[in-house]
């Protein structure tokens, strides 16, 4: 029943935050490095976490904005090291935790 809850929990918030008018990036990886070193990483959030490729934005950019509306926001840097800009711990936790079951 645990394992209900959480999934039906996860699936609520991403409709609504996908839902909405005003479209807002779930994971948004603004990549200062290589396409292939970003496309990378979206290849290690999708396996490691199980998050699906359609919840992951990747922008190539020359530098990492701090105002952004994504619920989690990375940036990876020059040197390939990634830094959190901001993160929904609330939303993160929950939905991240909701993919983890569905693989057990």
């Amino acid at each position: 029943m645990k394992f209900h809850y959480k999934t039906i929990i996860a699936i609520s918030i991403m409709i609504i935050l996908t839902g909405s008018l005003h479209a807002r990036d779930i994971i948004l990886i603004e990549n200062l490095t290589t396409q292939a070193e970003g496309e990378a990483l979206v290849g290690i959030l999708q396996k490691q976490f199980s998050i699906p490729r359609r919840f992951i934005t990747l922008k190539s950019k020359k530098a990492c904005q701090k105002n952004t509306e994504a619920i989690m926001h990375l940036c990876l840097r020059i040197n390939s090291e990634l830094e959190i800009v901001k993160m929904n711990k609330f939303v993160v936790e929950e939905t991240l935790a909701a993919f983890a079951d569905l693989e057990e």
